[in-house]
This record gives structure tokens, C-alpha cells and sequence, in this order.
């Protein structure tokens, strides 16, 4: 077989530009999610069958006693690998994610030019893809990792229902040949699936998204037989799917599935205030995707109760615009031609590119009440049917230009277009520096978002482990001030007050935070500490009790609880509590040899002289 030497140099520069711009992140330091999901991780700091198994039946967050409603094991192992490789370093975390990504790039350029057999439509669509700036916050931002792995498994398995599907229509084997390798494919496919699901919940949109792909470029039939085959089609990822679904709001509804919200609120509590609030964020994801400037993390936006606020009607009317805009290119276009890629049809470009970008953005539109408004790492999927439609019109504008002979026309575009792609370089090699600077990367952000009380805690916190409490009191009393729900903050202006031995005011954030968050378990850690420090030990038991019911696998809760014990002179339930404990060292390993010795203690107490 014949190497299309062109087609191996666009894969190399591919990679070259990926590789260049994200370089700038190599070493940058893990911060923000990143404490909890790794860095305070025990199970990922060791690649063992128990933490192996402790992901798959563990919500993603209970390795540092949380509850939440996230389930992402194998997300989890590929921090394992990292941290296996690199303990903290950066390094490993950042290569594995950059590579993941610059991967992608190229599988959607195999894929948009295996259907469309042209070089430079797939290559501008890819290029979009890798350089967008919008892509560092799912990139560089390790916990982040999830869409890049989602996305991968999701790429890989279209790529192969591609193959399979094009593979049957054109007869190019035997038949017996082709139902064996269907099926190697079909498998493959399943084994993608999985992975995905288990790496972000947002990979139950494969099934649409192939019905979509199948429906565009598979089909020769009119639209809605071409739906019905494409379900006949794509079927058994609809049932890998589905078992999913009832496993997650069932045996893996760790907290509520379908709602992020802690508290009850009007956006959580009514669907049509979601709908009015995404319809107003679509016109600032379309900002942010053709002119990416004055990006930053948490961002906030407004939420709309009516129709009649411009934001909400603006994007209503964009959502009608297109819909009639397929409407009219479906009724002057036959849909059922010949499926030559020179002779592809406006109609299949448009209803792949709308759909593609409806279906990725899906999960995070509030059709669920999700754990924020709006985020520039969600577009990290939904940007390929964005640029998929508007690279197919920058061809079809170069193709003509070179029809007609207009040489300056030509080189014209070309330069627009470097300028372009040299500004989307920019602002990605940016954003991947001020990542690598946590108190300049918070700073930014709350130039946009001053209000922000998850950033002014944060950057608290960022002070505190650098031992300046000063500033961190400012910060973490900013954030108390600004939002008096997030439990985060109560808790950690709790620590400045009760290091100045203001016990009663400590006492009292420790509190509030358990009245936002009930399940916020390192409040009632700060109370039993606190009690104990102050000689209250009945309180402190009280609250370690609490605290075993919220993180009953951790020993050093059993250790502790133990100590508290042992000071009330009750030695049968010290011995009880380090005897428990003992069953969950494997969390923690450094916790046995100090519960086998407090045991002996217990058992064999020092004779007093």
C-alpha cells in the first residue's frame, strides 16, 4: 500500500504545533482540584488492586472523604500511572495530557479525511481544534483530563464505526470476511465506550453522536429513513448506555446523579430557568470561540427567568435562525445523493456540524442542574462542529479562488489565516504560562471575577501554604462576605481565627460550614480538634462519632477517636476504635504501625513509677 506522503507531513506538523504550544506547561505545578483529586489522594499513590477496586465502587471523591456525584476510575488510573512515574512532579501529568490531546487533533483529522478525502479541510479543522486557547483549561489543567480522555475514547470509537459502516457499503471484502471484522469492530467500539464512561460521564452521548455521524455521511436514504437505519446501527451502544444510566441512579447514585445543588435554588428547582440561562451562555461560548480573549476559570454569568431579557431572547433567536437555516438547506437539497466528498451536500456539512455541537454541548447545557453555569473547558468537544462547518466554507472559498485564477485572493486567505491560527498560538502559550503561576493565575481571574468566593478562597489557601496568614485571613474573609454558602471558606477563616486562639469565633465557622454542607467533613474535623485543644473532650467525641458515619474508611478518624477515648478513661472503646481502624490501613499505610502501637498501649499500659 501506497504512504500518502502529505498526509504524513500534516500529521507531523499536527503534532509539532500541539506539542510547541503546550510545551509551555511542562512544569507548570498541580494546584486548584488538583489537591484534592491528587495531591490528598491516598489511591492514587499507589497503583494497587485495592485502590483499583476502591475506584470502580467509590464515588471519585471519597478517596479524601467526600461525597459527590462524580464516578471516574479510570480517569483515576491515569493518575495513578503519572503518579507511579513522578510522585507530585508535573512533568508526567502534563506530558500525558498534552499527548492525549495533540492525539485527538490527529483523530479528527484521520477521520474528517478518511470521509472527505481532502487534506486541507481536515488539517484546518484539526488545527482549530489544537491551538484554540479555549483548550488549556481541559488541558493544562490536570484534573481537567476527563474531556481529553472522554473525547479520545469517543474519537477512536467513531473512527471505527466509520470504517466498519463504510467497509460493509463498499463490498471491499467478502462477505464472511465482513461480518468477522464488523464485529472485531463492533467490539472495539464497545471496549472505547466503556472507557469513556468510566473516564467522564459526558461519554453517554456517543450513540447520538454516531446516529449524527451516520445520518451525514453514511446514508444514502432521505433523512428520516436514514434515522431509522442509523438506530438499527448504533443500537447496542444505545444499550451499553443505558446500563450505565440505571447504574448511576442506582448502585452509583452516590450523592443525587441528576443534581449538583447541595442546597435547593430557583436554577436547580425549574428547567425552563436553565433553558433561558443556556440560551444566554451560547452567545458568549460563540465570543469565546471566534474572538477567545479575557479567558479565565469560575467564570460568572447571570441566570434569566424570562424569555424578554435580550441575552435569553438574542439566543433564542440565534437557536430559530439555525433551525429554520436546516430546514431550508433540507427542503432545497436532496439529502440522498451519491456520498461523493467533492459533491456532499450543504444540508449533511450543516446537520453534522449543529448536531455534533448540540449533541457535545448537551451534558452542560442545565438540562441537568450541573455544579456550575458555565465553563470554557466545556466547549473543549463542541468547538469540532463549530470549526467543522466554518473550515468547510474557508475550502469551498479557496477552491473557488483557485477556479477563477484569483492568485492574490488566494494568498490573501492564506495570510488571514496564519494571522489568525499565530493569535489563537498566542493566546494558548499565554494562558499555559499564567498557569504556571498559581497567585498570578488567581489574581487574573479576579480582575473578571472579584466576586468570585471559590477564587478568593482559593488564593487564600494558596497564601496559607506559603505560611503568609495574614494574607490568607484577607482573602478567606473576602469569601465568607461575598457568598455565605460556600462551606469551603467558613471553614478555613474557622483555622485563621482558632490560630489566634479566637476558639469561640472558630467554633462558630466550623459550624456554619456544617450547616451549608452537612456532609462537609473537614469541619467537624476542625471541631474535634479544636474541642480536644480546649479540654472539651465529650464535644470532641461527639464530633469524631460524626465524623467516622462521613469517612468510615479512614484509620487516622479511628486514631483519633481512640485517643479521645483513651483520655475519658474508657479503654474498651479506645480498643474498639484502633481495632476498626486497622481494617482501612490500606488507605493509608503509615496509620497501621501507630494503631498496632496505640493497641499494645491499651492493652499493656506503662506501670507508673
Amino acid at each position: 500500500m501506497k504512504i500518502d506522503k502529505k498526509y504524513l507531513y500534516l500529521i507531523a506538523a499536527l503534532f509539532a504545533v500541539g506539542f510547541s504550544i503546550y510545551y509551555f506547561n511542562l512544569h507548570n505545578e498541580l494546584f486548584w482540584d488538583d489537591e484534592d483529586w491528587i495531591l490528598n489522594n491516598a489511591t492514587v499513590h499507589t497503583l494497587s488492586w485495592t485502590n483499583i477496586k476502591f475506584w470502580f465502587t467509590h464515588n471519585t471523591l471519597a478517596g479524601i472523604g467526600l461525597k459527590s456525584n462524580y464516578y471516574r476510575p479510570f480517569l483515576f488510573f491515569t493518575f495513578a500511572l503519572n503518579y507511579m512515574i513522578s510522585g507530585v512532579k508535573p512533568l508526567a501529568y502534563h506530558l500525558t495530557s498534552n499527548f492525549i490531546h495533540i492525539f485527538n487533533g490527529i483523530l479528527i483529522f484521520w477521520l474528517i479525511r478518511d470521509v472527505f478525502k481532502r487534506n486541507l479541510f481536515a488539517f484546518l479543522v484539526s488545527i482549530f481544534f489544537l491551538i484554540h486557547p479555549l483548550q488549556t483549561e481541559a488541558i493544562t489543567y490536570i484534573s481537567g483530563r476527563g474531556d481529553a480522555l472522554v473525547a479520545m475514547f469517543m474519537l477512536l470509537s467513531l473512527l471505527l464505526f466509520y470504517k466498519a459502516e463504510s467497509q460493509v457499503t463498499t463490498s471491499q471484502v467478502t462477505t464472511s470476511d465482513s461480518t468477522s471484522q464488523v464485529r472485531i469492530f463492533g467490539l472495539a467500539m464497545s471496549v472505547f465506550l466503556a472507557l469513556g464512561l468510566l473516564s467522564r460521564e459526558t461519554g453517554i452521548i456517543f450513540p447520538i453522536l454516531a446516529l449524527v455521524f451516520y445520518v451525514s455521511f453514511l446514508s444514502k436514504d432521505r433523512f428520516l429513513t436514514s434515522v431509522k437505519r442509523g438506530l438499527e446501527k448504533t443500537w447496542p451502544y444505545f444499550g451499553v448506555v443505558i446500563v450505565y444510566g440505571i447504574l448511576r441512579l442506582t448502585a452509583l447514585n452516590f450523592l443525587d446523579t441528576l443534581n449538583f445543588y447541595i442546597q435547593p435554588n430557583p436554577y436547580s428547582e425549574h428547567l425552563y430557568i436553565r433553558f433561558f440561562t443556556f440560551l444566554s451562555t451560547l452567545l458568549t461560548y460563540f465570543k469565546l470561540l471566534i474572538i477567545p480573549t479575557g479567558l479565565h476559570m469560575e467564570r460568572g454569568t447571570d441566570v434569566f427567568d424570562s424569555l424578554f431579557s435580550w441575552p435569553v431572547w438574542l439566543g433564542f433567536a440565534s437557536v430559530i435562525f439555525i433551525i429554520w437555516w436546516l430546514y431550508y438547506l433540507y427542503k432545497n437539497y436532496q439529502i440522498s445523493d451519491n456520498l461523493q466528498p467533492t459533491t456532499y451536500k450543504p444540508f449533511r456539512i450543516w446537520f453534522f456540524g449543529v448536531g455534533w455541537f448540540v449533541v457535545t454541548i448537551a451534558p452542560v447545557s442545565g438540562i441537568t442542574p450541573i455544579n456550575a453555569l458555565i465553563y470554557e473547558h466545556w466547549l473543549y468537544l463542541p468547538m469540532v462542529g463549530f470549526w467543522f462547518i466554518v473550515s468547510f466554507y474557508i475550502v469551498k472559498i479557496f477552491d473557488y479562488l483557485k477556479l477563477k485564477g484569483f492568485v492574490v485572493g488566494r494568498w490573501s486567505l492564506v495570510v488571514g489565516l496564519v494571522i489568525y491560527f499565530s493569535f489563537f498560538g498566542y493566546q494558548s502559550v499565554k494562558r499555559n504560562i499564567l498557569w504556571g503561576n498559581p497567585e498570578a493565575f488567581y489574581q487574573d481571574i479576579l480582575k473578571y471575577e472579584p466576586d468570585s468566593a471559590r477564587v478568593n478562597n482559593n488564593l487564600g489557601n494558596f497564601y496559607f501554604n506559603r505560611g503568609d496568614k495574614d494574607k490568607a485571613e484577607i482573602y478567606y474573609k473576602k469569601a465568607v462576605e461575598i457568598n455565605d454558602i460556600f462551606p469551603q471558606s467558613h471553614y478555613n477563616y474557622g483555622s485563621i481565627l482558632e490560630s489566634k486562639e479566637d476558639y469561640f469565633g472558630a467554633a462558630q465557622e466550623y459550624k456554619k460550614a456544617i450547616e451549608i454542607d452537612p456532609n462537609f467533613y473537614y469541619a467537624y474535623q476542625g471541631l474535634v480538634i479544636l474541642y480536644a485543644k480546649t479540654g472539651n473532650i465529650s464535644e470532641a467525641v461527639l464530633n469524631i462519632e460524626q465524623l467516622k458515619k462521613l469517612i468510615p474508611e479512614n484509620p487516622r478518624v479511628y486514631y483519633n477517636a481512640a485517643l479521645l477515648y483513651i483520655a475519658q478513661n474508657n479503654k474498651e472503646e479506645a480498643l474498639r476504635n484502633a481495632n476498626e481502624g486497622l481494617k482501612y490501613v490500606q488507605f493509608d499505610l503509615e496509620s497501621g504501625p501507630l494503631l498496632e502501637d496505640l493497641i499494645k498501649t491499651i492493652k499493656n499500659p506503662p506501670k507508673k513509677k
